[in-house]
């Protein structure tokens, strides 16, 4: 009687730690899908400060390849090669008089990008006048824009602000408002400040005529659809002009406001999605996610990172078949836990009774 006792026990036990064994099974840890992203340094994005704009930049490639993702650096030229298989080309501001894309860059970048389901971001600067910056940048930027069909440019102005700032400079801007519209919430979730060194502000117009001032509209005022302002100035910003011989479209000199920073527009059709900043997200000096200037510590790090996040997966949603395709990944759901709580509940239950009756006989 002791022997079966004992048996009967032990089979209770082990039915009771394997019940608790399936509850603390961890959550399955969801599959990435590999994406190519092409990062552009052909065009002098690296010629400014180049020292400090080569160990962010790293920083910031590192983490995309942590984050399981394919980083390329195009460093001789946009041609289709580069761009074969890619997901997502970056373009930071250009630098330099004679570093403009070619036609057949541009080519190359409108016939990728007609494939559907990749990510274009396109980075500005102010229209400050020097060698190397001016109505180059803008028209450089522009043109890659209007190529495909985007609908959001970045204004020949600048945009300075004397109140909220980097270190005093009100030249260093910082982009301290976000939006509220829930369709873009992960991509600004825990963002609160990105610095803008040096920047512009953006404007909605017609693909077929950016610029002109028939169809150009403010974004911060107007609605146009697909587009989403995802980064605002502060209040206290106001319009200034570096080069006098250019004016805004439809934002006017010494003007203020709190005027779009950053903005997304994507596609329901072809899955594609632009992203226009009116500062570089890389390369240069103090671009968009550097994370700290001084003492003061910014989130454009993690806004970058997470609009990649959020434009590749409008293009391929993670859904959670059991099967994997080109356009999903594979996913396990979370355990049930009422499910399980209910098969450990039900186990020490189960183990009260044989006890109990074991006991009786």
């Amino acid at each position: 009687m002791k022997l079966r006792y004992s048996r009967i026990l032990t089979l209770a036990v082990a039915t009771a730690l394997l019940a608790s064994m399936v509850m603390a099974s961890p959550t399955p840890v969801t599959a990435q899908t590999t994406h190519k992203i092409v990062l552009d340094i052909s065009h002098g994005q690296l010629d400014d400060h180049p020292g400090y704009s080569t160990q962010i930049d790293a920083y910031f490639a590192g983490n995309l390849t942590e984050m399981g993702y394919e980083v390329v650096w195009a460093d001789a030229g946009i041609n289709a090669s580069i761009l074969e298989n890619a997901d997502a080309l970056i373009i930071g501001s250009i630098f330099g008089p004679n570093t403009g894309f070619l036609a057949s860059e541009i080519s190359a970048i409108e016939n990728w990008f007609d494939d559907g389901e990749k990510l274009l971001w396109v980075g500005y600067d102010s229209d400050f006048t020097s060698s190397t910056s001016g109505q180059w940048i803008l028209d450089n930027a522009t043109m890659i824009l209007e190529a495909v069909g985007s609908h959001v440019y970045g204004e020949p102005v600048s945009v300075e602000d004397s109140e909220s700032n980097v270190a005093g400079g009100a030249y260093r801007p910082v982009a301290n408002e976000t939006s509220d519209d829930s369709f873009v919430a992960d991509i600004v979730a825990g963002v609160s400040k990105v610095m803008m060194h040096g920047p512009t502000c953006l404007y909605g117009s017609d693909s077929d005529t950016p610029g002109e001032n028939v169809s150009a509209v403010a974004l911060e005022t107007e609605t146009i659809e697909n587009v989403y302002p995802l980064l605002y100035y502060s209040a206290a910003a106001v319009i200034k002009e570096g080069d006098p011989t250019l004016e805004g479209f439809v934002h006017s000199l010494d003007e203020t406001g709190s005027f779009v920073a950053a903005s997304l527009e994507v596609n329901p059709t072809t899955k594609n999605s632009i992203i226009v900043s009116g500062s570089r997200p890389y390369g240069g000096y103090h671009p968009m996610i550097d994370f700290q200037y001084e003492e003061e510590v910014f989130q454009g790090f993690e806004f970058c990172l997470q609009a990649i996040e959020f434009a590749f997966d409008y293009a391929a949603p993670t859904t959670t078949t059991t099967t994997t395709t080109t356009t999903t990944t594979t996913t396990t759901e979370a355990p049930d836990l009422l499910l399980y709580g209910a098969i450990g509940i039900g186990a020490v239950v189960v183990l009260v009774i044989i006890v109990v009756i074991a006991r009786r006989k």
